[in-house]
């Protein structure tokens, strides 16, 4: 089920001024004769828009809204437990090893698991250098890989 709030980028106790506003403003931004990029991506994200409106424009159908919302949410929270963290890494962990994350994936994952910056030396193989510990360290890909895996391993 579509979350028209996440759509329009709101919290679900937002005013009904706050979501007119909020469409208006993305409506704006997203319409396909303003739009700047991919008039098919424009289209999209306008439907997307213009349903979430229609479900929450006025209080009564905000609250019917709200409803299916809940009624959608407990049932599939019968479906078990969220993942721990421990599940997450191990997901992770395959996926870096089917190679499934690209090498923007890697990157970002290296520098938000040790909170540092990745500078990458193109040529015919990348290398990429960053400080860890204090320590300059230049790494190969698979070093990024293998330096992720053990840390969430850990």
């Amino acid at each position: 089920m579509q979350d028209h709030y996440k759509t329009l980028g709101l919290l679900s106790i937002a005013d009904d001024v706050v979501i007119k506003a909020a469409f208006k403003a993305l409506a704006q931004k997203y319409h396909p004769d303003k739009y700047k990029g991919d008039s098919r991506h424009a289209l999209k994200v306008m439907a997307g828009l213009n349903a979430a409106y229609a479900a929450l424009r006025t209080k009564a159908l905000r609250q019917a809204y709200d409803e299916k919302l809940s009624t959608y949410a407990a049932k599939h929270a019968k479906n078990g437990a969220p993942p721990t963290k421990k599940e997450i890494h191990k997901g992770l962990v395959q996926k870096i090893k089917k190679n499934v994350l690209d090498e923007m994936g890697v990157i970002t994952l290296f520098e938000e698991l040790f909170n540092c910056q990745v500078k990458v030396q193109t040529g015919w193989m990348n290398s990429y250098s960053t400080v860890l510990e204090r320590n300059t360290v230049t790494l190969d890909f698979v070093g990024l890989k293998t330096k992720i895996i053990e840390h969430l391993e850990n």
